[in-house]
């Protein structure tokens, strides 16, 4: 009886399930789209307070900086202007030719230039020759030189400092000018300056956190606490700008080298957003300007914006999170109300399944239980069935034994008869030698008869052991002993037959694991239509040769014959297929195959390169041995 198959309930999607999950990818949508809002708008506006705010900071850091500069600058304002009414240097413009009144002039310049700590003071006449200076005994002395072409000069004017910043031509020193005309009756008669050095503030900037610098009046960097950035113009020059400048020979022989920065945007009249850099090493930064009255110069500060930016990006993303986490609350709170709403209706719905579900198994258990029966049954038949088939095959194996055993009755009783009548000649013999009182031919006698019975005994073993039935246990099976078991029971063929048998020289001491009756059955069909198919060779030659390759086991009969043909090879292991037109079912090759494949090995047949054909059992070597 064929066994029903229990039918289980189709589970249906509901098809509000589709748009519930509709619904909530849109929300999830909505809720970053609101995150992102949220977030930019955080961002945008902690930007602005946060640059706002480090640029109230460092305005007044930079104040400070610029205090201490424009100090330095106001400590030596005042000796051009005081110089200015020396009579001294009044006496020495009106009288440039008069040798005592030059070296006053140099000795009070002198003076002057130690007490104060400038670099150099020095007087120049109305057409801006030097006549006196503090440095006249010195080999770089300005005295002689005319500096016409110095804006301070052109500028200076009557109880007013002029202030300009240059590097000195004579030699290249860079410093600080602070000039003052002299004048008597409205007429200019010359002009006293003083050079001071500010290189101090160079080393002072070096333990400053943020880059500073100072640009004079034409936008050019004279002072830096990164020295790569002097000489670089903050503002782009024009030609006639370039021109002027070395026409004034301002910064003598240093070329002034592009803009150091590029500016992004102005936010007021003292910070600016500029960018510095090239590719990777590209940077934002906060320029905050502060303009020194007195030198006319501009003392900017640097400050990295990507501070900013991280800070401002954490807070935009700690918005981000908290109005994901809010509409996320939010969605749970409404799917928890929807959730205690939709358990009632789960309830009932799984109380009405669960009442459908008891009816249903119980009509299933029946079902089943009628449908384990059948197959129980079913089951044991076969099983009985399998045993039978186990049982005709083995008997089949056995009946091709004695067909084997009958086959070979006519040489099994030539090996019989023979020492059989040998025993009889010897018997007589003996009876003979004891009458005549010869003991020792009559022992000689008894000695042959009792080799000749061992003999015997030897045979009708090896036919008492063929023809029984295996155990069904595997064992340890020596090859080569297997193989001689099998040509024992064939030797008075292979005698007739005057066939050549090659074996091993060293025969290799190999075991496989399998019956010993069944492998020594398989030779003997191997080895018995190895003789058939040399009925009609000339020099026939049967060899035999096992060998193994790791754990594998490999024995070959081969033959001299004629070969295979290509269908005798495609069916040669079908049962009932022969190609013996006088004796014979078919089924040795067959049954044979069917012995070496239950012990997991292959029985395979092929021609050999040299002629005639050639079986090969192929077995696993016994991991035991």
């Amino acid at each position: 009886m064929a066994a029903t198959r229990p039918v289980f309930p189709v589970r249906r999607v509901c098809p509000g399930v589709g748009m519930k999950r509709t619904r909530f990818y849109l929300y999830l949508l909505f809720s970053m789209l609101l995150s992102l809002l949220a977030a930019y708008a955080v961002y945008s506006i902690s930007w602005q307070q946060l640059l706002q705010q480090r640029q109230q900071e460092s305005a007044r850091r930079l104040a400070r900086n610029a205090g201490f500069l424009e100090h330095e600058v106001d400590k030596y304002g005042l000796l051009p202007l005081a110089a200015s009414y020396n009579d001294t240097l009044r006496e020495a413009l009106l009288q440039p030719a008069d040798p005592p009144q030059l070296a006053r002039a140099n000795d009070y310049l002198l003076r002057l230039n130690q007490g104060a700590g400038s670099l150099q003071a020095y007087l120049m006449d109305k057409q801006g020759k030097v006549i006196a200076s503090s440095n006249w005994q010195q080999k770089d002395s300005f005295v002689g030189r005319n500096i016409a072409y110095r804006p301070y000069f052109q500028q200076a004017a009557a109880n007013r400092i002029t202030t300009f910043y240059a590097v000195g031509t004579t030699g290249n020193a860079t410093g600080f000018y602070l000039a003052t005309g002299i004048y008597q009756g409205g007429e200019r008669l010359g002009v006293v300056a003083i050079k001071i050095g500010l290189e101090q503030l160079e080393h002072m900037w070096g333990n400053i956190v943020e880059p500073l610098l100072v640009s004079d009046s034409n936008g050019v960097v004279v002072l830096s606490s990164v020295p790569e950035w002097k000489y670089h113009a903050t503002v782009p020059l024009s030609f006639d700008a370039r021109l002027a400048l070395e026409k004034a020979q301002q910064y003598n022989k240093q070329i002034i080298k592009p803009p150091i920065w590029q500016r992004k945007s102005v936010l007021n009249n003292q910070a600016m957003l500029v960018q510095m850099g090239q590719g990777r090493t590209r940077h934002e930064f906060l320029a905050i300007n502060q303009t020194i009255p007195v030198s006319g110069m501009t003392l900017t500060m640097l400050l990295d914006t990507h501070e900013i930016h991280s800070l401002a990006l954490t807070r935009a993303l700690a918005v981000a999170v908290m109005v994901g986490f809010a509409c996320l609350l939010l969605h749970s709170v409404r799917l928890w109300r929807m959730g205690i709403k939709t358990q009632a209706e789960a309830r009932r719905a799984l109380q009405r399944a669960h009442d459908q579900l008891e009816e249903q198994v119980e009509q299933r258990s029946s079902e089943l239980k009628q449908a384990n029966a059948s197959l129980k049954m079913e089951i044991e038949e076969r099983i009985q069935a399998a045993r039978q088939v186990e049982n005709f095959q083995n008997e089949l194996i056995r009946t091709e034994n004695l067909a084997v055993i009958g086959q070979l009755s006519t040489g099994i009783a030539h090996e019989i008869n023979q020492p059989l009548a040998a025993l009889s000649a010897l018997s007589a013999n003996t009876v003979r030698f004891l009458e005549i009182n010869d003991l020792a031919t009559a022992r000689t006698n008894l000695e042959r008869i009792t080799d000749i019975v061992a003999r015997l005994g030897a045979l009708t073993e090896q036919l008492k052991s063929f023809a029984r039935r295996p155990s069904g246990e595997r064992e340890s099976v020596a090859v080569a002993q297997a193989v001689d078991n099998a040509l024992f029971l064939l030797n008075h063929r292979l005698k007739k037959t005057l066939i050549r048998l090659q074996l091993p020289a060293q025969p290799a001491d190999i075991v496989v694991l399998c019956e010993a009756v069944r492998l020594e059955q398989v030779l003997v069909n191997l080895v018995s239509n190895a003789i058939d198919a040399l009925q009609e060779v000339a020099d026939p030659l049967i060899a035999i040769s096992w060998q193994r390759q790791d754990d594998i086991v490999r024995i070959q009969v081969r033959d001299n014959g004629s070969g295979l043909s290509e269908q005798v090879r495609q069916h040669i292991f079908e049962p009932f297929f022969t190609t013996k037109k006088t004796s014979g079912l078919g089924l040795g090759l067959a049954l044979s195959s069917d012995i070496i494949k239950a012990y997991g090995g292959i029985l395979s047949a092929d021609n050999h390169p040299d002629g005639g054909a050639v079986f090969t059992i192929t077995l696993r070597q016994n991991r035991q041995e």
